[in-house]
C-alpha cells in the first residue's frame, strides 16, 4: 500500500500552520501526520554523541528515549534536584525540520520557557562534562537569539536563532563541576521575549 503523494504534501501544509495550538482536532492532525510520515519517509537515526552519556533532561516532557539514550522526564529531573526558578513548561504541535523520529520530536515540542532569563541549575558529581542544548523555533522565524552563561560566565550569543520549525543542537560546551552544582542561564536582549529550552545532555568528556 502506498500513500499518494499529493495528499501526503497537503496534509503536511496544513500541519505545518498548526505549531502552537492545542485544539483537540489539530492535535490529532498532527499526530496523524506524524504517523504517516514515520512509515512513509521516516528520520534518520540520531548519532550518539561522543563521551559517556550522563544525563539527559526533557523539559516540560515525558521521559524519552534519543540516540539510544533514556532522557529523563521534566518531572524525573525535578525530583532528583533540578531547579527552574520562575520557569512555566508547554507543549506544541510543530513538525521539526529537519525531521526527526518520535522521541526527538517530543523532546522538541516540549518547553520551559520564562520572560528575558531562563535559569537552571542541576546538581552533578564534580567532573569534567560536555553540556549540549537542544532549541527549535516554536513561533516565528529568527524570534529568538539567547545568550548562554554557565555559572555566571558568557559562553555562546545566538542561540535559537533559526527558521520557524528550524531546530538545533548547540554545543558541546565544555563545563567544570566543582560544588556539586551546573548553573547555566539563558537571556535574550529584548526582555518582552521568552527565553526557552526543550532538551539538555549531559556527556562526561573524552
Amino acid at each position: 500500500m502506498t500513500l499518494p503523494n499529493a495528499r501526503f504534501v497537503g496534509l503536511e501544509r496544513s500541519v505545518e500552520l498548526i505549531c502552537p495550538m492545542a485544539n483537540p482536532l489539530k492535535v490529532l492532525l498532527f499526530e496523524l501526520y506524524a504517523t504517516l510520515r514515520d512509515w512513509v519517509k521516516p528520520a534518520p537515526a540520531m548519532v550518539r554523541l561522543p563521551g559517556e552519556f550522563v544525563k539527559g533532561i526533557n523539559f516540560g516532557g515525558e521521559a524519552v528515549e534519543i540516540g539510544g539514550d533514556r532522557w529523563q522526564s521534566h518531572t524525573e529531573a525535578l525530583a532528583a534536584g533540578l531547579a527552574t526558578p520562575g520557569a512555566t513548561t508547554a507543549t506544541t504541535y510543530c513538525v521539526p525540520e529537519p525531521y526527526v523520529s518520535r522521541g526527538t520530536r517530543a523532546m522538541l515540542n516540549s518547553v520551559i520557557f520564562k520572560p528575558q532569563t531562563l535559569e537552571i541549575e542541576q546538581p552533578l558529581p564534580n567532573d569534567r562534562y560536555d553540556l549540549y542544548l537542544w532549541i527549535m523555533e516554536n513561533y516565528k522565524t529568527h524570534w529568538h537569539a539567547l545568550e548562554l552563561r554557565v555559572a555566571g560566565q558568557a559562553v555562546a550569543q545566538g542561540l535559537g536563532y533559526l527558521p520557524y520549525r528550524g531546530w538545533a543542537r548547540y554545543g558541546p560546551y565544555p563545563v567544570t563541576v566543582t560544588a556539586g552544582r551546573l548553573y547555566l542561564s539563558l537571556t535574550t536582549s529584548d526582555p518582552q521575549i521568552d527565553a526557552h529550552l526543550m532538551g539538555l545532555s549531559l556527556h562526561k568528556r573524552p
